[in-house]
């Protein structure tokens, strides 16, 4: 009998469908009932299992995903960056040392005075290469940290004719005169805006994006300078009551054409300077920095004034056509305003160049620093207003211009120092065969009595101006083309550091106290046009010009800060 029951065990196993359903065992119902409560919202009855739906799979997969998802995230961030940031070149990115890389105009920085004292501010102000020889009279820059051309185009000889270029040689730089830094709050990153002084004038635009591919130039504003002709004379070589051309169309759309040909038949070495030679952006009051204002200002020489671009609208608003006479006998038209500068309270610097008629009917070139009292203050035209506003002899807000600086020469530069209270002048005293620059340094307080510093007599500085430094065309191993006084030759970082450009093809850093620390100087076999203007930019380098070139140099430092919370506030108005 034990033999037959493990027989009939064996048989049992063998046929489990056959096997007797036990007490405990749950029936078909109670199954889908099971499978019916375990059935969530969202899962859907396949047609073939008559309604049921099939057990859940475990979503392993689900979970090994959720624990690598970090890494994949980490690797596409870390190749963008590579992509990005990486690589050697100055141009930025892996992708960009596949370009040509920019020319070098100058691989290193002199040293000038105490070498001890010298050196070391040098070293902080630029990347000094490591292998640098410390006993030489020069630091060497590093590897692509040098300085470098990264934007250029044949001069611009304005000669009456049109000519036929090909679509890599088009002269679309005709005579670069300063540039300012504008800062996106918007994109989130900055960029710089280059003043074309010539011609017409344009405002181009230089950035770098957040991509591989450096953005690069763009044109900002076509005619930046001169529009209506009302106050273009003979002598501003346009012709009588017209701008001059800007003959080389769009170039930096890609659309390579040929404007029309100026009427007049006279030849010039240089073109007409009738565009816009200084830019500025309008200071707001608390913003996160002052390059974050909306509206910019433009030195406009063909329409003799200065206007504030309005943002939101686009109107030409005039902040400055009229200004006091140097000797405080009547108003006068302003002739070539530049150097535009805010001081922490709103109040609007520039300067003003133009002939003065002396003894025996002679002439001399003079030079006068304005102020015009809270500028930021000054209300805005509509949009419709811009045409008419170009015969206006005075502007909505007139408010008082004192005149705070005057001297016999050109000024050529002015700046704010580090501690927003002091004002460098670069003045350039010229003769028929030489010439000599000296920097004056200014005190400026918020109660200037400018009317005081007006009565100083024609030649003298203003106030307590006082003599900081003097160079010549003697100390210059090159002084060609040193009597091309347009452009804003003068800066300060915000370690209260001077660059100056004296010779033509050199930047000098001075102290506050007026040593020299150093030069910057192009190379021998790069020596080209002048250098027009110096100024930072913040996204860590040293912008400098010449009429058809952009050059930078990556630095150490920033240019000086001017703080916004210290803005005079508007004006209550009354009931």
């Amino acid at each position: 009998m034990a033999s037959l029951a493990s027989s009939g065990e064996m048989r049992r196993r063998k046929n489990p469908a056959k096997q007797p359903v036990s007490s405990s065992t749950p029936t078909t119902s109670e199954v889908h009932a099971t499978l019916q409560k375990r059935r969530r919202p969202g899962d859907v009855a396949h047609a073939g299992d008559g309604g049921r739906s099939s057990a859940p799979k475990p979503a392993v997969w689900k979970k090994e995903y959720d624990e690598y998802a970090w890494f994949i995230v980490f690797l596409a961030a870390l190749s963008y960056f590579v992509v990005t940031r990486g690589g050697n070149s100055s141009r930025g990115g892996v992708l960009s040392s596949f370009s040509k890389p920019y020319d070098v105009a100058a691989s290193s920085v002199a040293i000038g005075g105490n070498r001890t004292k010298s050196e070391g501010v040098l070293r902080s102000t630029f990347c000094i290469a490591a292998n640098s020889q410390k006993e030489g009279s020069s630091l060497e820059l590093a590897p692509y940290r040098q300085l470098e051309v990264i934007l250029s185009s044949p001069p611009d000889a304005f000669d009456g004719e049109c000519t036929t270029n090909d679509g890599n040689s088009i002269p679309y730089l005709s005579h670069l005169s300063s540039t300012t830094w504008v800062h996106d709050e918007e994109l989130g990153r900055g960029y710089l805006l280059l003043a074309d002084a010539g011609r017409a004038g344009r405002i181009w635009r230089w950035e770098v994006g957040g991509g591989p591919i450096t953005i690069g130039r763009s044109l900002h504003m076509e005619r930046s300078g001169c529009r209506s002709g009302l106050w273009v004379d003979a002598d501003g070589g346009g012709g009588s009551g017209r701008c001059p051309e800007n003959l080389f169309g769009d170039s930096a759309a890609g659309n390579e054409t040929q404007a029309s040909c100026p009427e007049s038949s006279s030849a010039q070495s240089t073109p007409p300077l009738l565009g816009s030679a200084s830019l500025a952006v309008e200071l707001t009051r608390n913003a996160e920095r002052a390059s974050a204002g909306k509206n910019l200002l433009v030195a406009e020489w063909g329409e003799r004034r200065i206007i504030r671009l309005e943002g939101e609208s686009g109107a030409r608003t005039p902040l400055v056509t009229t200004v006091p006479m140097h000797d405080g006998q009547g108003e006068r038209r302003v002739y070539r305003p530049n150097h535009l500068t805010y001081t922490p309270f709103g109040d609007l610097l520039f300067s003003d160049n133009f002939e003065s008629e002396g003894a025996n009917n002679t002439s001399s070139h003079a030079g006068v620093v304005y102020r015009k009292k809270e500028a930021v203050h000054a209300p805005p035209i509509a949009a419709e207003m811009s045409r008419e506003a170009h015969g206006w002899k005075q502007p909505q807000h007139n408010a008082t211009i004192d005149v705070l600086f005057q001297t016999e020469g050109l000024i050529e530069g002015m700046a704010l120092g580090s501690d927003v209270s002091t004002l460098y002048v670069l003045v350039n005293k010229q003769t028929a065969s030489t010439w000599t620059k000296t920097l004056y340094k200014l005190p400026l307080g918020s109660d200037d009595d400018g009317e005081e510093e007006g009565g100083e007599e024609a030649g003298g500085a203003g106030g307590d101006a006082t003599a900081l430094y003097e160079m010549s065309a003697g100390g210059c191993d090159d002084s060609a083309g040193a009597v091309a006084a347009v452009g804003s030759k003068l800066a300060v970082d915000e370690k209260g550091t001077i660059y100056v450009i004296g010779c033509p093809n050199a930047v000098s850093l001075l102290s506050d106290d007026g040593d020299l620390i150093g030069t910057l100087a192009r190379d021998g076999a790069s020596k080209a046009s002048s250098f027009t203007s110096v100024s930072f930019g913040e996204d860590g380098y040293l912008y400098i010009t010449s009429p058809n070139e952009l050059l930078r140099v990556k630095a150490r430092v920033g240019g000086a800060s001017l703080p916004t919370d210290l803005v005079v506030p508007p004006p209550l108005k009354s009931a």
